[in-house]
């Protein structure tokens, strides 16, 4: 697997997490939210996505919905190419594994109230805060 597709495997698996309370009913607000991304050798542009009300819900929900969601956008967000092996929520965490063919990537993501940041095996970290309403 090369690193661009290395890192499109775990920016797949950081945005269907991202956002950020410490308690595990309330792990993403909805919201505008930006993140920065950044691999050992370069430090992406920073990035803004919308986390609606409706994503919010799913993402908060207990292990079963959570895990529900991040295997249908992983696999709509990938083409099929991608698929979850595992998810698991610890505390302020949550682990997710994703496989794109015999290639596998652990994303650790660690939430802080109105920010969070994600750490991968393959050496991409992504942090990110929340920033104000979608427009």
């Amino acid at each position: 697997m090369n690193k661009t597709h290395a890192a499109t495997l775990f920016l797949t698996a950081a945005l269907l997490l991202c956002a950020a309370d410490a308690t595990a009913a309330d792990r993403v607000k909805p919201g505008l939210w930006t993140s920065q991304v950044t691999s050992k050798a370069t430090k992406q542009p920073t990035t803004t996505s919308c986390i609606t009300p409706d994503q919010a819900k799913l993402m908060n929900g207990d292990l079963a919905t959570l895990r529900k969601y991040v295997t249908e956008s992983t696999a709509s967000n990938t083409g099929g190419r991608c698929s979850v092996k595992n998810v698991e929520i610890q505390d302020n965490r949550t682990i997710v594994t994703i496989a794109c063919g015999k290639t596998e990537v652990v994303g650790t993501t660690t939430y802080h109230g109105d920010s969070y940041e994600s750490t991968s095996s393959n050496g991409i970290t992504r942090v990110g805060k929340l920033i104000g309403a979608c427009p």
